[in-house]
């Protein structure tokens, strides 16, 4: 007699499109589709992993530990994960003002949520030019979070006051 042979089941296992996640939070459980189906209660064991790197930008999901045992035969397709930018809002202090004739001040804002770990802001706010009493909005100017933030400025009013002299 011939010997009969089982070969392993050739399976595609393709990594979800559109996988995203907000710069500064957890990796999402990378999702997949597998096609032909497992046969009868087979499982995959392990996981899918991605390229390292936390700033905003594209990354390849891999195979990682991903397997369905002996009995297949895994063709990966690979799809890009995505790390966007965090939206924050920085709001100008509307409490600040001078009085005519001497320096403005650096302008102070708040902002929510929080900078994530040690990021910081670099460059200044600015204000509408000018040196006469009165209001002056308070602009946005050269104040950046950096390539993984995205900015919603609220402005608001500077105020030049009358000198008390």
């Amino acid at each position: 007699g011939a010997n009969f042979t089982i070969t392993a089941k050739p399976i595609i296992v393709t990594a979800d499109a559109s996988q995203t996640k907000v710069y500064g939070t957890t990796d999402p459980v990378f999702t997949y589709t597998v096609s032909p189906s497992l046969v009868g209660s087979d499982a995959f064991t392990g996981t899918l992993t991605r390229t390292a790197g936390e700033n905003t930008g594209t990354y390849a999901i891999g195979q990682g530990s991903l397997s369905a045992g002996s009995n297949y035969t895994i063709a990966y397709v690979s799809k890009d994960f995505a790390i966007t930018a965090k939206p924050i809002t920085v709001t100008a202090d509307a409490s600040q003002n001078k009085v005519y004739g001497t320096t403005d001040p650096v302008f102070a804002y708040t902002v929510s949520p929080s900078l994530i770990g040690g990021d910081a802001f670099t460059g200044t706010l600015t204000r509408v030019a000018g040196e006469n009493i009165g209001n002056y909005a308070v602009n946005q100017g050269s104040l950046s979070a950096g390539s993984n933030y995205t900015i919603s400025y609220a402005s608001a009013n500077f105020t030049i006051n009358v000198s008390s002299i």
